[in-house]
Formats: structure tokens, sequence, C-alpha cells
């Protein structure tokens, strides 16, 4: 009975060493995209005051995840939906906002799997402000909030990315 706990043990402790070392490895990503799409929105005018945001995000997110040449790569599409200023889209003349929203889709190398999503939602706050329940909170300065939301944006993207490569690989 001893011998084939230890048997057993050591097989587990084996099969975790190989899991590990398979995953040690960073999933390798082949492609990104970002896109704003405020379609399903009645009023908005964050796409006027910044047209830039696709291209600025996707330029964050590279920064923090590496690129592969290689055909069995993940695609990674990003989606922003809203960008608004405590709920509300049409951003004032300061052209101040505070909340960001999007999904993250996450295409498996895996030729039979299906595309995952996954909403990603960030708002600004000051440090004493209590965040809302199903977002990540992301603490600008007042002069930077534009890069700070990118930023926020783009660091839950790549801390998101390892788990869910897992989620969607193992389907």
């Amino acid at each position: 009975m001893t011998r084939n706990f230890v048997l057993s043990a050591a097989a587990t402790a084996s099969a975790a060493l190989l899991a590990t070392q398979v995953w040690a490895a960073e999933p390798t990503i082949k492609e990104v995209t970002v896109n704003t799409d405020y379609s399903s929105l009645k009023e908005s005018n964050a796409q006027s005051y910044y047209p830039e945001l696709s291209q600025d995000l996707l330029e964050a997110i590279l920064e923090r995840i590496s690129l592969t040449d290689e055909v069995e790569g993940y695609v990674i599409d990003v989606n922003i939906q809203s960008v608004s200023l405590d709920g509300d889209t049409m951003l004032p003349d300061s052209a101040e906002f505070n909340q960001m929203e999007g999904v993250m889709s996450l295409q498996s190398p895996m030729t039979n799997a299906n595309t995952e999503s996954y909403p990603i939602k960030i708002k600004a706050h000051s440090a004493e402000a209590a965040v809302p329940e199903g977002y990540v909170g992301v603490a600008p300065s007042t002069d930077d909030f534009y890069n700070a939301m990118i930023a926020g944006f783009a660091d839950v993207v790549a801390e998101e990315l390892p788990e869910r490569m897992r989620e969607s690989g193992s389907k």
C-alpha cells in the first residue's frame, strides 16, 4: 500500500512538473487587432475626440506581449465598445472619460476550437473612491488620464491572456 502511494505521488509530481514546463513557455500570439465600435450606442462623441484610440491601445498591448510568426499562434481581437464619463458616452468639451468597456476575443490555434470572448471593463478612480463590481480599478493622475486609461486597459488584456489562453486551449 505504501509503495503504491509513493509511486502515485511520484507520478503526480512528474505530471505536475511536465504541465508546469509546458505552460512555463509562454503561449504564442501571432496576431492582435484593436477596433473601436460605438455603433451600439445611441450617442457617442469619443471617436471625434480620440480617433487614434485603437492605434494607441494596440501599441500599448504590443508593449506588454510578444508576437510570433508561428502559424499555430493565438489570434487576439480587442473591440472597444464604450468610452464614457461616469457612464455618459457623450463626453464633455474637456473630452474627459473615466470608463472604458470592451471585449477581448481569443481564437485558439486549434482548428476546431471556437472563438472565446471575455468582457473587459476599467474605471478610473481616486484613491478613496469605490470601484463598481465587475470593473478593474485604474488610478490615473489628473494630468494623464488618457494614457492611464490606455495603459490600464492594455494591462488587463495582457494579464488576462495567459489564463484565457489556457482555458481556450483546453476545450
